[in-house]
């Protein structure tokens, strides 16, 4: 019998991210978004993240083989607050598949998540794909379950059908957001994301660069005689899919403080801008955390690919986690 040896692999932590993106780059199935370093460290980099977080296996070949992110953040679930990590752009090469990185992967960062005192893991994964079982076997062999707390799909708007059916906008009102706005869009986000029963706490410190410092965003802001009453940030991500093409991605999202009327004309306007900059697609998250009606007026439907939202303690003392939820206010990257 021909019994080919293990090979052994190293842990490395934040590698280059340069490196990172060729690795997903080479392993992920078109269509996707093309996480070029720029994308990456906007998540990883961000103000209240722990690079240290994020970890790779590499190969004694000195090629890194594996990649998984755990971006720290307070996750507040029916109104206890949690340390939490959301887990994201897991990527294993498939040169090395047979040697069970995938879970070695997975093990590797719950058990760092739970020796720095975390309590509980977040992350989006794609229904019916190998992660979701990946995942599953990490935490079980851990005695932690793990639940699928709602399944959603993103909205999504074609340009030959969005650019037909907006209005003339409300040019007037809107405006691109100004570190001046930093107050108000602090308020504002928390007031969105108050309204979910699973919602990341808004940190003060991450909203500037969130909405103005981080590359290929866009944020504007609806400003009446009262003040500011909307915010809408979109970023512009490269998409491979036999090309490298452009879609929009709406990031955040506050208009519950406009009447439908103001809310239209605003989401007209930004939407104007977002296809005056190349977009060929705009996408947003279904999640139930807010009224998407005036997307769904612009010709935004329901995209195939099924995303659900897993949820699983990380200690055994965690026990009131919800089977499931009714929406939630969290980013999805």
């Amino acid at each position: 019998m021909n019994i080919q040896p293990m090979e052994l692999f190293d842990e490395v932590v934040n590698p280059d991210l340069d490196e990172v993106s060729a690795l997903m780059r080479a392993n992920w199935t078109p269509p996707c978004w093309l996480y070029e370093p720029d994308l990456l460290a906007m998540h990883i980099m961000r103000p209240t993240a722990d690079p240290s977080m994020a970890v790779g296996l590499r190969a004694k070949s000195g090629e890194l083989a594996s990649y998984l992110a755990f971006v720290p953040l307070r996750l507040r679930i029916h109104g206890r607050i949690y340390k939490a990590v959301f887990a994201s752009f897991f990527t294993v090469s498939g040169h090395y598949r047979r040697h069970r990185l995938s879970d070695r992967q997975q093990g590797l960062m719950v058990d760092r998540a739970r020796d720095r005192g975390y309590e509980v893991y977040a992350a989006v994964t794609v229904a019916g794909t190998p992660a979701n079982q990946t995942v599953a076997r990490a935490f079980g062999a851990r005695g932690l379950p793990v639940r699928a707390a709602y399944n959603f799909r993103y909205l999504a708007g074609a340009r030959a059908i969005v650019a037909t059916r907006l209005g003339a906008g409300a040019a007037g009102n809107v405006r691109p957001y100004a570190p001046s706005d930093e107050d108000v869009a602090f308020a504002l986000l928390s007031e969105a994301a108050a309204c979910a029963p699973l919602a990341q706490v808004v940190e003060r410190e991450d909203v500037d660069f969130s909405l103005r410092g981080r590359p290929r965003i866009k944020t504007y802001v609806y400003e009446s005689e009262a003040g500011v009453q909307a915010l809408m940030s979109v970023s512009l991500l490269p998409v491979l899919s036999g090309r490298v093409g452009l879609n929009a991605y709406v990031e955040a999202l506050a208009l519950g403080r406009l009447e439908p009327a103001a809310r239209m004309a605003f989401v007209d306007a930004v939407l104007r801008s977002v296809l005056l900059e190349g977009a060929e697609a705009i996408m947003v998250p279904d999640t139930g955390r807010a009224d998407l009606a005036v997307f769904r007026r612009l010709g935004f439907r329901a995209a195939p690919r099924k995303l659900r939202l897993l949820l699983a303690p990380l200690r055994t003392d965690v026990t009131d986690l919800p089977e499931t939820v009714d929406g939630f206010c969290l980013d999805v990257f």
